[in-house]
């Protein structure tokens, strides 16, 4: 059986590179996979919180947010359930609403939360994509902080008002 797309993108990742509050990047990779492949809500929050308050907290990114965010664009285009998917788009969320954390500052990572962002626009139609659906709010505000093209979030979003 093949790997999914975010099983790929986790194993391409060098963790041991990356930074948490806690300084255990290598964990990351197993909270990530305890996501996509969570079912229930109690599940699920179990493991988003094993990455919100690690990688992002309150809104101060340490350097596994970067790579974080490509797995989490590369998770909504594999199967999981819909309480995963919420808590994926909130997390991503959570990560392009962030800046650098002090102690990147210190260590001239201060331009984490635009790099995050950048990253994000890399999964840009991926996000639309989850206007029509329960998670629209939540989509709606990441794509206010990473889409550069205003009118056509306006046009996307008046569209979906139209329906």
């Amino acid at each position: 059986m093949s790997k999914n797309l975010a099983e790929i993108e986790i194993d391409r990742i060098r963790w041991e590179d990356f930074r948490t509050l806690d300084g255990r990047a290598n964990e990351v990779p197993r909270a990530l996979r305890r996501l996509f492949a969570a079912g229930g809500e109690d599940e699920v929050m179990g493991a988003y919180w094993e990455l919100e308050n690690v990688v992002v907290v309150q809104g101060k990114l340490h350097s596994a947010a970067l790579p974080t965010v490509s797995v989490l664009l590369a998770g909504l285009l594999d199967e999981m359930s819909a309480d995963a998917r919420d808590a994926v788009v909130e997390l991503l969320l959570q990560i392009v609403t962030g800046e650098s954390d002090k102690d990147e500052v210190a260590l001239g990572n201060a331009d984490l939360g635009d790099q995050c962002r950048a990253a994000a626009r890399n999964g840009l139609w991926l996000v639309y994509r989850e206007l029509g659906t329960r998670r629209r709010e939540m989509a709606e505000a990441v794509l206010e902080h990473i889409e550069n093209d205003k009118p056509r979030l306006a046009a996307y979003l008046a569209g979906l008002r139209g329906k």
